[in-house]
């Protein structure tokens, strides 16, 4: 095997990473189950967007960590921030209570994120920041109708009678 083959799970993997052990860790994985499930639950009714929501932030994320050369050990970490920022997006307005300690604007949540990465890791948030300004182009082009799915990618959902059955039964949960 030679030392410069493409690995094809590479691009994949480096999402499920989520660093060293530790309070960072614990914490991203927070953010991650809390505000991934919230932002699946409101996307219910069209099961794609969310599909395609994930698709954009890992290929952007993705392309910023190689476009800038930064160090793209922790992408699970990055997609966490943009998931944060589109959820606090969502959710503008709202007291979010973080860890049962404080309560904060759910729009500053994104912040305290970063800010968290430079207080227990001691170094500058620059991923976290890649996260929140993708996030942000997320929702501008969502806003602008730029980003939408292709039928052909909504009709996988579609033709899956079981799959869409479960969404219904998130959708009831709103009802």
């Amino acid at each position: 095997m030679s030392k410069f083959q493409f690995l094809h799970r590479r691009p994949f993997t480096a999402f499920l990473f989520f660093g060293p052990f530790g309070v960072s860790y614990l914490l991203t994985m927070h953010f991650v189950w809390t505000y991934l499930g919230t932002l699946e639950k409101l996307a219910h009714a069209e099961p794609w967007d969310f599909a395609i929501m994930l698709c954009f932030g890992a290929i952007l994320l993705t392309t910023g960590v190689v476009l800038f050369n930064m160090n793209s050990r922790f992408l699970a970490h990055n997609l966490s921030c943009y998931l944060v920022y589109i959820w606090a997006r969502s959710y503008e307005g709202q007291e979010v209570n973080v860890l049962e300690f404080f309560a904060i604007k759910a729009e500053l949540l994104p912040w305290f994120f970063a800010a968290q990465t430079y207080l227990l890791e001691h170094e500058l948030p620059i991923h976290d920041l890649l996260g929140i300004a993708l996030g942000h182009l997320y929702c501008w082009s969502r806003q602008r109708s730029f980003i939408k799915a292709p039928q052909w990618f909504i009709n996988l959902f579609r033709n899956r009678p079981a799959l869409m059955e479960k969404y219904e039964k998130i959708g009831e949960e709103f009802a």
